[in-house]
């Protein structure tokens, strides 16, 4: 009986698109340094401020405030062209909102009842978009949001002691919402000091900083409720979930451990009124912060794609196609002049190795792609047809949006 089911190949559309892109080159590939950026990029690294003791809650949270106030700086992008309110992305109530694409612009929020999204009120007084951000090095390199400087190539960096600079946007990154500012002025300033975002685990103690509703130096403290969210935002998705307050204005801020280090950037909130409900999602730090370093070498972010569609094996594929587990990710589509096509991968495959990467589902497969030399050739065993089968796999690339 299996064999005479129907097979319904889905494409995923989060994962990477046909004639678009594999998922965010997080760990990016080797890129040559501009060399006008390269003693920028040695900086970039830098440790910042000295850890804070963990010495219980209410202990280290003061001490985290004055150590990295310094670093956490305000965005202000003046109305000069329409310019969205500085908050960060919203997804509506209800389960179904929160699995579809729901946040593709930011700004937009689905009102109760579902319905057209609609956009949410400007900020008053004709001030123009606010959003925050964080000093990751001493010559004034700033991360925060593309969705807090989108279609601005000049912004305002309002310092935590009220001093303001002209800054500018040296590339976006549209696809993980990560954008660079650099700071214009003279002086050394103070980079914050990263954590390790992919050993945090659930329960640990955060603490965002930012400017909500244009309240500088504003500070909560939650915990991490949850790893590895998938919020429909878009092919990269893969937040950290926490309960500490993000509000408008929060875009583009550190989310700090209990050390005073830099763990994630507030992105995202879950809320059917557009305020804080007690769920919030940070881009991890480490994706941040390899994007950023791209961007902050060359201006742009390269990415590895090879022309697919990619789907999840659910159990009921398993069955229909006679397979032992639900892992791999199943081609859905395949681009007819892509290098997924030229390298003999067909539509029905099943990928369960990536080079010496193991691949689960179809998100595994595309950060593989992006992680992997553009240009490069790598080993692939897929799945045909009940037989293991190896594809030189061809690389490809594309490119973010330049400033």
């Amino acid at each position: 009986m299996a064999a005479k089911r129907r097979l319904t190949i889905r494409p995923m559309i989060a994962a990477v698109a046909l004639g678009g892109t594999a998922i965010a080159g997080i760990a990016g590939g080797a890129i040559a340094a501009d060399q006008g950026h390269a003693g920028a990029v040695e900086r970039f690294v830098a440790s910042g401020p000295a850890a804070v003791a963990s010495t219980g809650v209410h202990a280290s949270l003061s001490d985290m405030v004055e150590a990295v106030g310094p670093s956490v700086v305000q965005i202000q992008v003046k109305p000069a062209a329409e310019q969205q309110p500085g908050m960060p992305m919203q997804f509506g109530s209800g389960a179904d909102e929160l699995s579809e694409r729901l946040g593709q612009l930011f700004g937009f929020a689905v009102p109760d009842g579902g319905g057209r999204p609609e956009r949410p009120e400007q900020p008053q007084g004709g001030r123009g978009a606010l959003g925050s951000g964080f000093i990751v090095d001493a010559s004034g390199l700033v991360i925060t949001n593309n969705h807090v400087v989108e279609g601005a190539d000049r912004v305002t960096v309002q310092m935590f002691d009220g001093r303001e600079f002209a800054g500018r946007v040296l590339g976006r990154d549209p696809k993980i919402d990560v954008a660079v500012v650099q700071i214009e002025g003279r002086g050394r300033f103070t980079p914050i000091k990263w954590g390790d975002s992919d050993h945090i685990r659930v329960g640990d103690s955060v603490f965002a900083v930012g400017s909500p509703f244009g309240l500088g130096n504003t500070v909560t403290s939650g915990i991490v409720s949850a790893r590895g969210r998938e919020i429909g935002a878009g092919p990269y998705d893969d937040f950290l979930q926490v309960d500490a307050a993000i509000n408008s204005g929060n875009s583009g801020g550190p989310l700090f451990d209990g050390a005073g280090r830099v763990v994630g950037v507030n992105t995202a909130i879950f809320s059917p009124s557009g305020g804080n409900v007690g769920i919030g999602f940070a881009i991890p730090a480490k994706m941040a912060r390899q994007v950023a370093q791209q961007i902050a070498q060359t201006g742009h972010v390269s990415r590895g794609r090879i022309g697919v569609a990619l789907q999840d094996v659910t159990p009921d594929i398993a069955r229909a196609m006679g397979l032992d587990a639900t892992k791999g990710a199943l081609i859905a589509q395949v681009e007819d002049n892509g290098t997924a096509a030229r390298s003999g991968m067909r539509r029905g495959d099943i990928v369960r190795r990536f080079g010496a990467r193991p691949i689960d589902n179809g998100r595994d497969l595309a950060r593989a792609v992006a992680d992997a030399r553009i240009g490069s050739s790598v080993p692939t065993q897929v799945i045909r047809d009940g037989r293991q089968v190896s594809i030189d796999l061809r690389i490809a690339g594309e490119a973010s949006a330049r400033s």
